[in-house]
């Protein structure tokens, strides 16, 4: 790994000031309380000379004057000289400050590892023996040696402990950089369950992971034969365009199974135009395979314009993200079908109240809009709000079970066909109530003809007793109702339907529902939709 200023040359400042502050204090008492009688005079130039070379090298440090790199060649160098200066001053080879050669040594293979600090041991000693040639005939020889062996003993044992937990601290970061990118990718990828979305956050999340230039996934559609363009991040020269499978190079990776490298300087087992046309462009390439619970799914595609290839851990690493883009694609496409089936029953829903009579359906669209709009304008969660749409789509679901002739009726109904009528919000629930996606909706399709006084039917509620959703159908149904033509009465006009509704507050309706609505009509979100002849009883004001 690559260090960097924030790394640990004397792990911090704070450690580089107080390593010279101590050894300063050492040299001077020992300086102090020597027996030597002469001895202050004698090691004042090379005390000077630490504090200022380690002053002027702090200073450089802290502000940055100095890059990191001479600073530490200009840090050795002056140590080596300053302890080499006060071991010729205080006795040659007989003097202690040898250890200082000792503590150095330790200290750099610490930070360097072994390499370096070996030659920095082979420095010292050359420095050591040099400033006490010529050696006296009375000196025994082996000390030297024994001192040299300690000393590439230390340095050796220290180097090597540093270079192992550099690369155990370097493998661990790996690890954990790893973890982390899988994790985030875990959380993009799985935001969101719209399969556009999916992809777009997967070609995103792979070039800021990856550091490449470009990335597409194609998802493979084995009926037709071709991988088919899904997302693209930077690389317009496959923007849309369908990649085939039979005898081409993106059909064997999908065949391997499994990630695959190509550069433009090494050939690799598959042999193709579209592999040949695309390393012309861009000088690396890596092809992954997205895979869930050993079904192939689609392929994603790296490009790289870096000179160096992928490596072992890229490969690792994009094999891993693949499981998880693969898992997500997997969930998208499950979401999709239930998604498409959810709304396939509600298109048959549809069709059976339109096959009744038509009006219901034009009529359940307004109010699908209406309920949307007035959901949307009291601030209520997007969940919410599509919600109380779909039960305003079905809201009239129930006059499945009303006879046609009581429906179409142009005159004035009796007791018994009104009560009839009536039954639609229960015959609508029992319906609803068999589909489980849709079970949460029969509450608000029962109570959407109730009154905020309590006055209304089928239960009698009132209040905030009546679901939230219920309380909007019913000013949007209502509104509709009265602005529309019917075989038996005309449109009631825009200004008098609005009078309505502002009377009915309180009483029919959620006030707060009302001024809601009054409010878009206001701001002219509401389409005016009086003169469409209608011909179903069962949504006016009642």
């Amino acid at each position: 790994m690559k260090r960097t200023l924030q790394d640990p040359f004397f792990d911090e400042r704070f450690v580089f000031a107080i390593v010279r502050v101590v050894s300063f204090v050492a040299i001077l008492l020992w300086t102090l309380f020597s027996p030597q009688q002469d001895i202050i005079s004698t090691l004042v130039p090379p005390i000077l000379f630490f504090l200022v070379y380690s002053s002027f090298l702090y200073l450089s440090f802290y502000v940055g004057l100095i890059q990191k790199d001479s600073l530490l060649l200009g840090v050795i160098f002056c140590d080596l000289i300053m302890i080499t200066w006060l071991v010729h001053l205080t006795g040659g080879l007989e003097s202690n400050f040898f250890l200082a050669y000792f503590l150095l040594c330790a200290l750099h293979s610490l930070y360097f590892g072994l390499k370096l600090s070996l030659s920095i041991a082979v420095m010292a000693m050359t420095l050591y023996i040099a400033t006490n040639v010529p050696l006296s005939l009375y000196y025994y020889g082996g000390d030297i040696m024994l001192r040299a062996g300690i000393l590439f003993t230390l340095v050796l044992t220290i180097g090597y402990l540093s270079d192992q937990l550099k690369s155990t601290k370097e493998e661990l970061e790996k690890k954990v950089n790893r973890f982390s990118t899988l994790a985030e990718v875990a959380r993009t990828v799985n935001s969101s369950l719209e399969v556009p979305q999916v992809l777009s956050s997967i070609v995103q999340l792979s070039v800021v992971t990856m550091k490449v230039k470009g990335c597409t996934v194609h998802i493979l559609n084995e009926e037709k034969g071709y991988l088919q363009p899904m997302a693209n991040l930077g690389i317009p020269s496959l923007e849309g365009k369908e990649l085939p499978l039979e005898n081409s190079f993106f059909g064997d990776v999908l065949k391997k199974g499994a990630p695959v490298a190509c550069s433009r300087n090494v050939e690799v087992a598959f042999s193709h135009c579209e592999k040949d046309e695309l390393l012309k462009e861009y000088r690396q390439l890596l092809l992954v395979p997205l895979q869930s619970c050993g079904t192939t799914l689609g392929l994603l595609t790296l490009f790289s314009n870096e000179e160096k290839p992928f490596s072992k851990d890229d490969l690792e690493l994009v094999d891993l993200l693949s499981v998880q883009m693969g898992h997500a694609i997997e969930n998208a496409s499950a979401y999709q079908k239930q998604k498409n089936l959810y709304h396939s029953v509600v298109q048959a829903f549809i069709m059976a109240i339109d096959a009744k009579d038509s009006y219901t359906r034009s009529h359940s669209e307004y109010v699908h809009r209406y309920s949307k709009l007035i959901a949307e304008r009291m601030g209520l969660p997007e969940e919410t709000v599509e919600r109380i749409a779909m039960a305003a789509t079905l809201h009239d679901i129930g006059k499945i079970g009303i006879d046609s002739s009581i429906l179409r009726k142009p005159g004035g109904l009796t007791d018994a066909e009104y009560a009839e009528i009536k039954m639609h919000v229960i015959i609508g629930e029992q319906i609803i109530s068999q589909v489980p996606d849709f079970r949460d909706l029969a509450a608000t399709l029962a109570a959407h003809h109730e009154w905020y006084n309590g006055k209304g039917y089928p239960e009698g509620l009132a209040g905030e007793e009546i679901p939230l959703g219920a309380r909007i159908i019913a000013v949007a149904d209502s509104f509709e109702a009265m602005t529309a033509n019917r075989v038996y009465r005309r449109a009631m006009p825009r200004e008098k339907a609005i009078g309505e509704l502002i009377q009915g507050k309180g009483t029919q309706f959620d006030p707060v529902v009302v001024d809601a609505f009054l409010e878009l009509i206001d701001e002219g979100h509401i389409d005016d939709v009086s003169g469409c002849t209608l011909q179903m009883r069962g949504s006016e004001i009642s």
